[in-house]
């Protein structure tokens, strides 16, 4: 047992196993626990990108309707409390440290890792706190992620693309076969995606019908505000990146769908309210008007794609502050930032699935820092009346933003 907070973090955080993710200890553990989960009303979101701002539009809508909601995210941006939120509001250190207590006598017997221990404090923190709705924010993949002990409402898939191959496969549609793997035979489905070969693979895994999301209108940017339009309706966003449309859209899709098949009573101005009111740290995150300073945790090829796609038409020069993971695909995210920036600097961060500066910039040229404090100074001194964008690793913009903002 613990007594303060930061021991018990540290000792949950070396929990990690080096094997192919499984999720059969963790369910015999849950099936102990006479399985709690299934006592909670469960909104699933996975995929490959966007899967933290569209928990997050759910999320909002489902408070304008007068809900009680918790959230299950992943990785953490400021600190480990964020990862379990209700009504946007981190969990306590007290109440943190008392659900570590109270699984720890499962953690060995069990063998299960910080993050299957993370899926079940998530679910007595929001079973204690008595929600209405839980959202879960899948880890990685969708068939052997801890958050597949769930039963939900409405299983949510936001796109498909490259990422984590090493464990996903090598194609799209292999990458969907495993995150289709959070279709269960009840509750709706619903995605962003568009590829005909992925959408078949999910209809083939739901066995019924599937909702997609609908065409999207991009009708411009207000005040650094994304302006769209969505099933009639005209939507001001707080964020100005485009790629936010998308995942708007997805939960507008989500709640409608809910409300239609009489699983959630939500209301069109409650969508409306919500998605117009939704903010996201980390994800095209304005820290700075003039330089402007944006941090965007665009941690993969397609992440990349959209950040260079949202930062066109902005002011120049544009230079950019980047790492990464090793496990990434960074020469491909590179050649983007590169085409993109007038200037690039290539920094590191303590994790242990780092890559270094040296591998980043490998026949690029940009700037080498290693010092990440240093480098985004540096980018501070370089970027004059133009824009300055912080982006790679969720990791690396969680170790970034406090440079910029005070909680």
């Amino acid at each position: 047992m613990f007594s303060n907070i930061d021991d018990a973090l540290n000792t949950l955080m070396k929990r990690t196993r080096s094997e192919h993710p499984q999720l059969y200890k963790f369910s015999e553990c849950m099936k102990a626990l006479n399985n709690p989960q299934n006592s909670l009303n469960i909104i699933h979101v996975g995929g490959t990108n966007g899967k933290g701002s569209t928990t997050n539009f759910i999320r909002s809508i489902l408070e304008q309707e007068g809900y009680k909601v918790g959230t299950f995210t992943s990785p953490h941006l400021i600190k480990h409390q964020d990862r379990f939120r209700i009504n946007g509001t981190f969990i306590s250190d007290e109440k943190l440290l008392e659900l570590i207590n109270r699984s720890y006598p499962y953690w060995d017997q069990y063998d299960i890792t910080m993050f299957e221990i993370d899926v079940l404090l998530a679910t007595w923190y929001f079973i204690d706190e008595q929600v209405d709705y839980a959202i879960y924010e899948v880890g990685m993949g969708g068939t052997y992620d801890a958050t597949n002990i769930v039963t939900p409402l409405a299983s949510v898939i936001t796109n498909i693309s490259l990422d984590h191959t090493g464990y996903l496969g090598d194609t799209v549609e292999k990458i969907a076969v495993e995150k289709a793997g959070i279709i269960k035979d009840s509750g709706i489905v619903v995605t962003g995606e568009r590829k005909e070969s992925v959408l078949d693979i999910f209809r083939e895994k739901a066995n019924r019908d599937i909702y997609e999301v609908r065409e999207i209108d991009i009708l411009g940017h207000v005040n650094r505000h994304l302006k769209m339009g969505y099933r009639g309706n005209v939507i001001n966003l707080l964020s100005y990146a485009s790629y936010q449309a998308k995942n708007a859209a997805l939960a507008y899709e989500v709640c409608y769908q809910l409300n239609k098949n009489q699983l959630i009573k939500i209301s069109k101005e409650s969508i409306l309210k919500g998605l117009s009111s939704t903010q996201w740290a980390g994800r095209f995150e304005i820290v700075s008007q003039q330089p402007l300073i944006i941090l965007d945790g665009a941690h993969n090829e397609e992440g990349i794609h959209q950040l260079v796609m949202a930062l066109q038409g902005l002011p120049r020069p544009i230079v950019s502050v980047f790492s990464a993971l090793k496990d990434k695909d960074t020469d491909h995210m590179m050649q983007q930032l590169v085409s993109i920036s007038d200037e690039v600097i290539v920094t590191e961060f303590k994790h242990p699935r780092a890559q270094s500066a040296a591998l980043l910039s490998k026949d690029f040229e940009c700037i080498i820092e290693k010092e990440y404090k240093k480098a985004v100074q540096l980018g501070q001194e370089k970027v004059g009346a133009g824009t300055l964008c912080i982006t790679g690793s969720l990791y690396f913009i969680s170790d970034v933003r406090p440079l910029f903002v005070k909680e």
